[in-house]
């Protein structure tokens, strides 16, 4: 398993908007922030798959509102949250989910959800896994957490049990 991830803004300087928007794929979003998010991330996992993977060709599909590649090569996930985008990478079923800590209220998250947070990142770990949960639709055997940047948590998981120490690496073109 690898993990990706780089910042919109760095993309967006070094290719430039118009090099990213040919990895639209026909997708209209209201919004241009997300709409760059959605570019963003396909154009990291493209050149992850062609620098990293040795995949010649790779192209992105979506299945049932989920990213994989045409020709399974290797399976992937991708997020983004706030000017970041990441993507997991791995050769069985993944999932991956970023947020950007912010202030939310503990009290209310903790009997909305059942829980006692006593930290943001307590609750944004939380959040991670259950966000990972509904992307991988239940097949997760492993759950790893980490922080990005320090303003970030994102939560990895995997159908596989023996993954451990797992670092998102930044992707840089």
């Amino acid at each position: 398993m690898k993990i990706f991830y780089a910042k919109i803004e760095k993309l967006l300087s070094e290719v430039g908007i118009e090099k990213l928007k040919e990895y639209a794929q026909n997708i209209q979003y209201k919004s241009k922030n997300r709409f760059i998010e959605h570019c963003a991330g396909r154009f990291l996992v493209i050149n992850v798959c062609k620098n990293f993977y040795n995949i010649e060709n790779p192209k992105i599909i979506t299945i049932n509102k989920k990213p994989k590649l045409e020709n399974n090569e290797i399976c992937l996930s991708i997020t983004h949250s706030n000017g970041y985008v990441m993507a997991v990478f791995d050769d069985d079923y993944c999932a991956i989910d970023l947020e950007k800590i912010r202030p939310v209220n503990l009290e209310k998250m903790s009997l909305r959800y059942n829980k006692n947070f006593k930290t943001l990142d307590e609750f944004f770990i939380y959040w991670t896994q259950y966000e990972c949960s509904i992307k991988q639709s239940g097949k997760i055997n492993f759950l790893q957490s980490g922080k990005l940047e320090n303003d970030y948590i994102y939560t990895v998981s995997s159908s596989k049990n023996d993954i451990k120490n797992i670092k998102a690496e930044m992707f840089s073109i």
